[in-house]
Parts: structure tokens; C-alpha cells; sequence
């Protein structure tokens, strides 16, 4: 072969070559990417979709929970208010007419504001145990009585935590009770 047909084979090869190479940089760029962002965003959309219809199931499983739920908590909760509520509610009063009966009969001096209840927030007990804390004033004696009188004429079991005497104006004392009331559930 001649030199000459030699170099146009050449160059018919090489402008070939380049050809083929711009036209797949067109074709990358003008077909296969926009097909690639097209793809994608479907499936993100999808995705998202998919998503949207995994969560909108799962919030009707909880409605259908909650409808089904709902008769069984309302009779719980109407439980609750009829057997703890008034339960407690009781406990306070019976406990408060006991301490203000003991404080009139004793003839010491116990204004209903000076009596702090506190229920314990455990229940794994037999018995709840609420808290009792109050100031008395009166005389030594009548103090003692009262005292004596609140542990020993209650039903209920009390346990006396922590007690102490302040002096109060002219002959009268103040007593500070610390108690733990035990009741029946």
C-alpha cells in the first residue's frame, strides 16, 4: 500500500474515531443523563410515596387499636375514679375528722391548714401509706395526749416517723408529728 492511501486510511480512521467519541459524549450528555435523573427522581418519588403509604397505614392500625381500645380504657378509667379516687378522698377525710376530733378532745389547738398530706406514689404494698405531717400547739400535757391518743385509738395502723417540741408564746408549746398512716387499699 502507498503512502499516501496509507495516511488518508489514517485519517479516515482517526476523524472516525473522533467521531464516534463526540457522539457518545452527546449521547451521554444529551440522552443517558437526563434518563438517569429521570430514573432517579421516580424512584425517590416512589420512595416517598411508598413511605407516605407505609405511615398512613400504620397511623390506621393505631386508630383501629384505639377504637377497639377505647370501650375497655373508658370502663379502666371509669374503675379508677369509682375505687381509687374515692377511696383516697375517704382516707383524707376519715383521717382528717380523726386528727380534729383527737385535737378537740385533747384540748390542743390544730388549725385544718396545719395538717400536709402526701400520698405515697408506690403501690406494690398491701397497704398505701400516706404522710401526715402537722403542728399542734398547746400545753406539754395536752400534748402528750394528743400524742398517745392519735396512736392508740386509730383503726388504722400509724407509725409515729419523727416528733419535736418548740417553744410557742407564754405557756403553750408547739409539736411538730411526723406520721405515717397505713390504710387498706
Amino acid at each position: 500500500m502507498s503512502m499516501d492511501r496509507r495516511k488518508t486510511v489514517t485519517r479516515i480512521i482517526e476523524r472516525t474515531a473522533v467521531a464516534i467519541v463526540v457522539l457518545d459524549v452527546v449521547l451521554y450528555f444529551a440522552v443517558l443523563l437526563p434518563l438517569q435523573r429521570s430514573w432517579q427522581a421516580r424512584a425517590e418519588r416512589y420512595n416517598t410515596v411508598r413511605l407516605q403509604v407505609l405511615n398512613e397505614e400504620a397511623r390506621v392500625n393505631r386508630l383501629k387499636w384505639y377504637t377497639d381500645a377505647v370501650p375497655s380504657m373508658r370502663k379502666d378509667v371509669d374503675d379508677f375514679l369509682s375505687n381509687e379516687v374515692r377511696s383516697k378522698r375517704k382516707s383524707f377525710s376519715r383521717t382528717t375528722r380523726l386528727v380534729l376530733g383527737l385535737a378537740d378532745q385533747t384540748g390542743v389547738s390544730l388549725p385544718p391548714s396545719a395538717i400536709n398530706y402526701q400520698m405515697d406514689p408506690q403501690h406494690d404494698q398491701l397497704l398505701d401509706r400516706m404522710s401526715l405531717n402537722m403542728t399542734v400547739k398547746g400545753p406539754f400535757k395536752n400534748l402528750l395526749d394528743f400524742a398517745h391518743e392519735l396512736e392508740t385509738t386509730t383503726d388504722d395502723f400509724l407509725v409515729l416517723r419523727g416528733f419535736s417540741f418548740e417553744a410557742g408564746e407564754g405557756p403553750d408549746l408547739s409539736l411538730r408529728l411526723a406520721t405515717d398512716f397505713y390504710l387498706t387499699p
